[in-house]
């Protein structure tokens, strides 16, 4: 596999990412900030739906950002090598995760038990 396809199937893969969390942030307005959150059931049903969106992206975008660094095997760890647009492109990607793993954290704390 050529590094050109490499970087188009990164790029096509953040995409997907990007739509997903866009989804889940409509989702999270409607169901979470909106007077739909006053209604325990569609309350309970979207915050489902945003879990599984926000955990689906941050599984996908992980999977992607090893599989993209093991291909260009990139080490973010080892400071003997130079630093390349890669690796920052990969040390952004799991920064990113992190933020959705934080975003997941948040909308569970904010289920309410019957």
């Amino acid at each position: 596999m050529s590094s050109s396809s490499m970087i188009i199937e990164f790029t096509k893969s953040t995409q997907n990412v990007c739509m997903c969390v866009g989804l889940s942030m409509l989702l999270i307005i409607c169901f979470m900030i909106s007077p739909l959150n006053s209604f325990i059931l569609s309350s309970i049903f979207g915050k489902v739906i945003i879990l599984t969106l926000l955990g689906y992206t941050l599984y996908y975008n992980t999977i992607q950002t090893n599989k993209f660094s093991k291909n260009f095997n990139v080490n973010i760890w080892d400071q003997t090598e130079n630093w390349k647009p890669i690796k920052t492109n990969i040390i952004c990607s799991y920064i990113f995760s992190l933020f959705v793993l934080v975003l997941i954290i948040s909308v569970i704390r904010t289920f309410k038990v019957l």
